[in-house]
């Protein structure tokens, strides 16, 4: 079921988005950077970000398997990618791809990329499951820097495949049931794969979002912000 939902969502929202291109601007997607061109760069920083991530938690914690028929494991892998791709592919349209795109031709380049990434931290404050200052301003600086690490990916690139590529695969490793990072007392849900890590200070756990908010993902996000930056000056 959540497979079958999570391509629905993806068609309808393609097919929504290119109808409103077509239609009701007059446009067409590829001047939204909504393109297939994949550089071998972002494809590189895409795999490295989460296993990266990934490895520094492992020298902390210890993993586990979850004791699930193989059938199962193979059905909750599959709605994990399709979950992943639906966020990844959606999301990125919106922000790197549309709203990216109209605040650069409104305003400018810099104000293209830091305006839609602030937006994009302040709309995951919904996924919070306990509300204090210091979670939401975690989630709101952690936020922001991921999204101006996808805004300066797709916009050194100049097309929005390459943060979705990146979008996806991080959301597959760091938000699905495919492998939870959690502290032994806040473990929930089954996955497939768990990491358990020692209890310590909201910096190192990201509080009740996760790891995505730690300080070890921020590095990820601050060294991938860097490698766009010098090895997509050529496109600009």
């Amino acid at each position: 079921y959540l497979l079958l939902r999570s391509l629905g969502a993806l068609g309808l929202t393609w097919l929504l988005f290119w109808l409103y291109t077509t239609h009701v601007l007059g446009r067409a997607m590829a001047d939204f950077g909504v393109t297939l061109s994949v550089r071998g760069w972002a494809a590189a920083a895409a795999v490295l970000l989460p296993a990266g991530v990934t490895a520094v938690y492992g020298s902390l914690g210890r993993w586990t398997a979850s004791p699930i028929p193989l059938g199962e494991a193979a059905g909750t892998i599959a709605a994990s990618l399709a979950l992943a791709l639906k966020a990844g592919v959606t999301e990125e349209m919106l922000f790197r791809g549309y709203m990216m795109t109209l605040v650069r031709e409104r305003w400018s380049r810099r104000a293209a990329i830091l305006a839609p990434s602030v937006l994009f931290a302040c709309a995951h404050l919904i996924g919070l499951e306990t509300f204090s200052p210091a979670g939401v301003a975690l989630l709101v600086v952690s936020g922001s820097l991921v999204g101006i690490m996808f805004s300066l990916v797709a916009d050194r690139s100049g097309s929005v495949s390459n943060s979705v590529l990146m979008h996806t695969l991080w959301n597959l490793v760091m938000a699905t049931s495919l492998l939870h990072i959690t502290p032994a007392g806040e473990t929930y849900g089954s996955p497939v794969f768990s990491l358990i890590i020692p209890d310590g200070p909201l910096l190192l756990t990201g509080g009740s979002f996760g790891a995505e908010t730690s300080a070890i993902a921020m590095a990820g996000y601050a060294a991938v912000c860097c490698l766009a930056l010098v090895k997509g000056a050529n496109h600009r």
